[in-house]
């Protein structure tokens, strides 16, 4: 059955993270034109999920960009989390969280192997960006005329 797949908002994140912790890892200390870290952390774990998610090449991705199934919403969520944490070391992730996310990193790997099934989109992008494995071809080569010891001297 096909799904409508969810973008992930900042306030999605407050499900997961005290709202003030949200704002505070987004915002604090941005440099000079840097833009929030909310906006790079998403593109990189949404990305990093549907490239997975692409690797068994029975899946599809939604033709929305920046979207996850419906499931792999909290994934996503968390994972964004550990990417804005970094900003500001002195907030750790808990225990449950780091076991979740662990859960996660593993569940994405079944993904990627065909070991997991996700959700199909309603908007399947077309033609899929997995590229199939390229052929191997095998090339022989001739016998070398030059060679280090040939050349000595020159």
């Amino acid at each position: 059955m096909s799904v409508a797949w969810v973008t992930i908002a900042l306030t999605d994140l407050n499900s997961y993270l005290v709202g003030a912790q949200v704002t505070a890892v987004n915002t604090a200390a941005l440099a000079g034109g840097q833009v929030d870290r909310f906006t790079e952390a998403r593109l990189s774990v949404v990305s990093r999920i549907r490239n997975k998610i692409e690797s068994c090449t029975t899946n599809r991705v939604s033709a929305t960009a920046l979207t996850v199934p419906p499931s792999l919403k909290m994934c996503a969520c968390l994972l964004i989390i550990q990417a804005l944490q970094t900003s500001i070391p002195s907030l750790k992730l808990t225990d449950d969280q780091v076991r979740l996310i662990e859960t996660f990193e593993k569940d994405l790997l079944d993904i990627a192997s065909c070991d997991l099934k996700v959700e199909q989109p309603t908007d399947p992008l077309d033609p899929p960006n997995a590229q199939a494995g390229a052929n191997v071809e095998v090339v022989s080569s001739t016998t070398r005329r030059a060679t280090r010891d040939t050349l000595a001297g020159l």
